[in-house]
């Protein structure tokens, strides 16, 4: 082998067991070159320079403080409070009560010969509860006839009744007072039982009666008063639900009592 051979088989040998060698030889810069870049440095921990680092942990959120008493409101501010109400019930209305009194008249055939009636003057008297749409009464009523048409045998009558009330013009304008609105809330309707006592000297019977009647009421006072005074003036009408019979000393003196023809009277009514 010639000595060129020898030099090349040398250099190859060279080129592969000191690469280092190689490369310092081939990064030496050149004379009167300018130095190039300084080669980068390796991490000691031996890993690949591209591998991403790994997300920071995330901070833990801070505890939420527990709820303090409420700031103090400043100075010359009121402060807010809560004042509770006992439960008050509501007090209960009792519906207005009324009293009347009044005089009148029974237009009556009973005991008279000749059948026409005669007027026999009466007294009446009431008690009532509700003046307004619906009311119910208690009311007295007694005819005096004896001593005043000669030899005529009129029969007296003494009756108690119980009955209902409906005044169908309380619904109309029902806050309204002018005066003949108040009129017209006055206006009514009876309807109810009776028990009335017939008789004459010593010698009476009874009977069982249905009560019909109507009224009407004038204010005196002025509206909007806890008490009230009215002028009442109405009208009676009692149906027998039975005639008895009024014997006297023998038995031909009989006297069938039927009903009177009408009352009317007027009375002093007081509201309260």
């Amino acid at each position: 082998m010639d000595r060129r051979a020898r030099a090349l088989l040398l250099a190859l040998t060279a080129g592969v067991l000191l690469p280092g060698a190689r490369a310092w030889g081939q990064d030496a810069p050149a004379p009167g070159a300018a130095p190039g870049p300084p080669p980068p440095a390796w991490p000691e921990t031996g890993a690949p320079p591209d591998a991403a680092a790994p997300p920071p942990a995330a901070a833990p959120a801070p505890p939420i403080p527990p709820p303090g008493p409420e700031p103090a409101p400043p100075p010359g501010v009121p402060e807010a409070t809560a004042v509770v109400e006992p439960f008050v019930r509501a007090p209960v209305q009792r519906p207005r009560l009324s009293a009347a009194v009044g005089m009148g008249a029974t237009f009556d055939a009973v005991g008279f010969d000749d059948g026409n009636a005669r007027v026999i003057p009466a007294f009446f008297a009431m008690l009532g509860i509700g003046d307004g749409p619906y009311g119910f009464d208690l009311g007295a009523f007694a005819s005096q006839a004896a001593g005043r048409h000669g030899n005529q045998s009129p029969v007296e009558r003494l009756a108690l009744d119980a009955y209902g009330v409906i005044r169908p013009g309380a619904w109309y304008r029902p806050d309204d007072t002018g005066y003949g609105v108040r009129v017209l809330h006055g206006l009514g309707a009876e309807l109810g039982l009776g028990f009335e006592r017939d008789g004459r000297s010593s010698v009476s019977g009874t009977r069982f009666l249905l009560h019909t009647g109507a009224r009407v009421d004038l204010p005196i006072t002025l509206p909007g008063e806890a008490s009230e005074l009215k002028l009442r003036f109405a009208v009676r009408r009692g149906i027998g639900l039975y005639t008895p019979k009024l014997y006297g000393a023998t038995v031909a003196d009989a006297l069938s009592v039927d009903d009177s023809t009408v009352e009317l009277y007027g009375a002093l009514v007081v509201v309260f």
